[in-house]
Parts: structure tokens; C-alpha cells; sequence
């Protein structure tokens, strides 16, 4: 297969920024210490072509194309003009979720590319997410991605099949804690939960904290796993202490199961065998661990999108827009839902 054409639309921290000053070579996978944008990933897979960048600040595009050496411009009118404007396999959409339906419809109406990779929330609230939603069934042979990136990572890919067939068994509780922002932050474990439990429902009162973003909240509140008995997963935030947070601690009758706030790390325990006497078996005391690959988060994301392009049968969009629209839905009806 020939090289996929890729544009990038920002260059804010998730689009360009996050890695700017870590070393790496072109057309060479992980190959500085960390790949935390998409710029990065784009940059070092050998089977894409970045063909350049779109932002509205100079000084951005300036730094991103004396880095990539590839050019940058204001805006997608420009773009458009220029020779590199021929048919897109993969456009990222890394802007502010305010900007991105609209931005989306303006990329629609002029180009055609086969896949769109979406920044998370896709959205501020139901109507740009009914706006995104309808400007990209327009095209039906369109492929659409949300960056969730956890919900690409092998060892959570690994974990998921694990508990799609039953070897924990049930969820018996469920604990979320996360800060800076419900939908900014807290949507990531959201997702992540909604793919190891299945659907999830707002049960219970929601306490709302500071605002965050102009469009975001602090907030707490429980969900239900529906497909869990109704098991319940208590999302607390930690945000108004200025903190910064993400863990997923998940106690199934088989085990506990632990995303750790670092990021670097999976752990599972099992259950051991009760002792002489005792009638409830104790967790192992060393759980097995899984390393994330969180350092290389972005290409793990890009990897699974090319692999997709390439052979849909094999490798699957491991969180589309269905999906990505299916966590925003769930928390901006909590964040309207203040009791």
C-alpha cells in the first residue's frame, strides 16, 4: 500500500506541543523517548506522509514547520490552494471541542478524506454533538476515530477480550477518580470503563464543583453498569484542589482490576485460596502487572488507524464516533443534571 496522506488541523498541545522538544527521526516509530502528539506520530510512521499542517497562529505554524519541515497554513481555504491539496487519507481534528463540529462540516465541504481522527470530547454539549454526528453521516463511506487513546493500547485491548468473556466475572463496585474537568479529563476513564463494562447509566444526585474551560465542570456523580447488575461506579473529582488525576479501580467477584494513576501501569489481582478455616478468599498480594505503553500513546493510536486503513477485517476502530458521542452524551447530561 502506498503511503497514506495525512493533514493535521492544530497545533496546540495535543496536536504539536506536548513533544516538541524531545529528539526523534523521521519515518521511525518511537523512536525519541516519548510520541505524545499527533505531529509526532504523524511525523515518524513509514507509512504516512504528513503532508502539512493548518492553525491560525503564525507563531505556531512557524515552530511546527521548521521542526517537520513541512509546511503549515492559516486556514483550509489556503490549504486548498495549494499543490498538496490532492485527495486526504487522514485528516486529525485536534482543536478546542467548541471549534471541532463546525470545523468538521468546513473540511467536509471541501475535501474527501477517507478517515477523520477527532479529538475528545467531539463536542460542548448534545447540539454540536448533533451537528458533528449528522455533517459526518453526510458521507456514508467515511471513517471516524476518537481519540481515546487508552482504548487502543494493546494491553487494554488484551484486558478487554479477558473480560468480555467472563474471567473476572462480575463488577461488584467501581471507583473513578479524576480532576481538571468532567469532560475534559474525566471522559478518558469514562470511556475507558464504558469499553470493560459495557452501557452506563447516571444514577443518584450530581454535585457540581469550579467550572472549568468555559465549558466544563468538576462534578461527581455514580453511574451503573448495566450490564453488571446494576453495579455501581462512583466518579469522583479532585480538581478544585488544583489536582490533576485519572485511576479506574474496578472490584469483580474474579479479581480487582486497577488502570493506577500514573498511567504506566495495569494491575490485576486474583483471588488465592482462603485460608484453613476462613470462609473469604483474600486478593493475591503481588497482582500481575501490564505496562501501558503510555509514553508512545499517540502512535499506538495512529498504528491502529493504519492498520485499520489497510485491512478493516483484521483490525477494527476501536473507538468510533459512535462511541466517543455515546461518553459525551452520558456526561453532559450529568453536568445538566445538578440535584
Amino acid at each position: 500500500m502506498s503511503r497514506l496522506r495525512a493533514l493535521l488541523l492544530g497545533l496546540g498541545q495535543i496536536g504539536c506541543g506536548y513533544d516538541l522538544n524531545e529528539s526523534f527521526q523521521r519515518d521511525q516509530p518511537c523512536s525519541g523517548p516519548v510520541t505524545l502528539t499527533h505531529a509526532r506520530a504523524l511525523a515518524c510512521h513509514p507509512e504516512v506522509d504528513l503532508v502539512g499542517a493548518v492553525d491560525p497562529d503564525p507563531a505556531a505554524r512557524e515552530r511546527f514547520s521548521r521542526i517537520y519541515q513541512c509546511p503549515a497554513w492559516p486556514d483550509l481555504s489556503a490549504f486548498g490552494q495549494a499543490a498538496s491539496a490532492q485527495q486526504l487519507d487522514l485528516v486529525v481534528v485536534a482543536v478546542p471541542p467548541l471549534l471541532q463540529p463546525s470545523l468538521v462540516e468546513q473540511l467536509l465541504a471541501r475535501f474527501r478524506p477517507r478517515m477523520l481522527l477527532l479529538e475528545k470530547p467531539v463536542a460542548i454539549n448534545a447540539a454540536g454533538a448533533d451537528q458533528l454526528r449528522r455533517v459526518c453521516e453526510s458521507r456514508p463511506d467515511l471513517l471516524v476515530a476518537v481519540n481515546y487513546i487508552r482504548r487502543y493500547l494493546p494491553a487494554v485491548l488484551r484486558l478487554q477480550t479477558h473480560l468480555q468473556e467472563g474471567e473476572l466475572g462480575e463488577l461488584l463496585h467501581g471507583r473513578l477518580t479524576y480532576g481538571k474537568g468532567l469532560l475534559s479529563n474525566g471522559s478518558h476513564f469514562v470511556n475507558l470503563a464504558e469499553a470493560w463494562l459495557g452501557p452506563l447509566r447516571l444514577t443518584g444526585p450530581v454535585k457540581l464543583g469550579p467550572s472549568f474551560a468555559d465549558f466544563d465542570h468538576e462534578a461527581n456523580l455514580t453511574l451503573t453498569a448495566e450490564g453488571h447488575s446494576e453495579a455501581l461506579l462512583q466518579v469522583c473529582g479532585i480538581g478544585s484542589a488544583g489536582l490533576r488525576a485519572g485511576e479506574l479501580d474496578l472490584w469483580f467477584r474474579g479479581g480487582r482490576l486497577c488502570w493506577e494513576n500514573s498511567g504506566r501501569c495495569l494491575r490485576l489481582w486474583r483471588p488465592v485460596d482462603a485460608a484453613p478455616g476462613d470462609t473469604h478468599r483474600p486478593l493475591q498480594l503481588e497482582p500481575q502487572q501490564f505496562d501501558t505503553g503510555m509514553s508512545h500513546y499517540q502512535h499506538q493510536v495512529l498504528e491502529s488507524l493504519v492498520c485499520h486503513l489497510k485491512d478493516p477485517a483484521d483490525t477494527p476502530i476501536h473507538c468510533d464516533l459512535k462511541a466517543g458521542l455515546q461518553t459525551l452524551n452520558l456526561l453532559e447530561g450529568a453536568l445538566n443534571a445538578e440535584c
